[in-house]
């Protein structure tokens, strides 16, 4: 029988350990074995937990992490045909690597990407938000009206396991919970720190801006994930502050930009205190940091904190 194989990839650590929650509740009898790849010796301890037998036909369910050989940089002493050559089993195998992408120039990674669930476990930006808050509404049955989804979408965060957790807990409390529902039971994530960071950006207070970049660090938000969701606010607040400069009202504003008018309310007080062209500038320099961070050329917390150093001589 073909073993279930699984490959979570992607930078975000906390949807990895999402993803592997889930898996341990869907196959609970099965016995857990992790293997870190990493190690000297995990090439002989993986190729032992796919060859051994069980007595009793327990299944097992085996994590290999940092599963690096299923990308262009191979940390590990494994090579990933070990795995291919011993696809025809009965347990779950899970590959997981830190990693944007996987190697499919490697023939033994194609064959094992083509028999393998592929999960992308990569940071939540504003609008990959939406649509993961989406697919976790339809799998608990849960609808929001507009108003109480955006407002959801803009307070509760990126983390997808605290979203889970904030969505499971509406689900329970009403299919359809109102917007003032909405507004009383969801823990408010440091999202509201993107406010912050807006605040701090027209100010030029560096100091401030950095405060609250770790804050959401501490909620083990990924340093892209943040730079994403900031520049995201700032594109909308540029927009705004455009069609504010066009003579637009507030609602031929969230008209134009299909945007809930509280939002787009919110947002004109925060657009005010830029002009358009610094605004611009900010996002063409976010768009600097992200290819820098994405690029791997220097830490991406000290790329972040060189960003806001530069504030410092603006």
């Amino acid at each position: 029988m073909r073993s279930m194989i699984y490959i979570l990839y992607g930078t975000d650590e906390s949807r990895m350990r999402q993803k592997k929650g889930q898996l341990k509740q869907k196959y609970p009898e099965a016995d857990v074995i992790v293997v870190d790849c990493q190690q000297p010796d995990a090439a002989a301890w993986l190729e032992q937990a796919l060859d051994a037998g069980d007595l009793f036909a327990t299944q097992k369910l085996i994590f290999a992490d940092n599963a690096s050989f299923l990308s262009s940089r191979n940390t590990t002493k494994i090579q990933p045909d070990l795995v291919t050559r011993r696809m025809e089993t009965e347990d779950i195998l899970v590959l997981s690597v830190n990693s944007e992408k996987l190697d499919k120039r490697k023939k033994a990674v194609k064959q094992l990407e083509k028999a393998a669930q592929v999960v992308p476990c990569l940071p939540l930006d504003a609008q990959a938000q939406r649509t993961y808050v989406r697919e976790v509404m339809q799998e608990k049955g849960l609808s929001l009206d507009p108003d109480a989804f955006d407002w959801f979408c803009s307070h509760a965060g990126c983390d997808p396991m605290i979203l889970e957790s904030e969505l499971e807990k509406l689900s329970v409390f009403s299919s359809h919970p109102s917007l003032a529902d909405v507004t009383v039971l969801t823990t408010v994530e440091p999202v509201d720190n993107i406010f912050l960071m807006t605040d701090a950006l027209s100010e030029k207070n560096a100091l401030r801006l950095l405060a609250a970049y770790r804050n959401f660090r501490d909620q083990n938000m990924e340093p892209l994930a943040v730079v994403m969701l900031l520049a995201s606010q700032l594109r909308f607040l540029f927009q705004v502050r455009v069609l504010m400069d066009q003579g637009m009202t507030k609602q031929e504003i969230a008209t134009r930009l299909a945007a809930h008018p509280y939002r787009t309310q919110i947002t004109m007080g925060n657009a005010r205190r830029f002009e358009a062209a610094d605004l611009m500038d900010l996002l063409e320099q976010l768009a600097g940091l992200e290819q820098g961070m994405k690029s791997g050329i220097m830490d991406k917390d000290q790329a972040f904190e060189m960003f806001c150093l530069r504030l410092l001589d603006a």
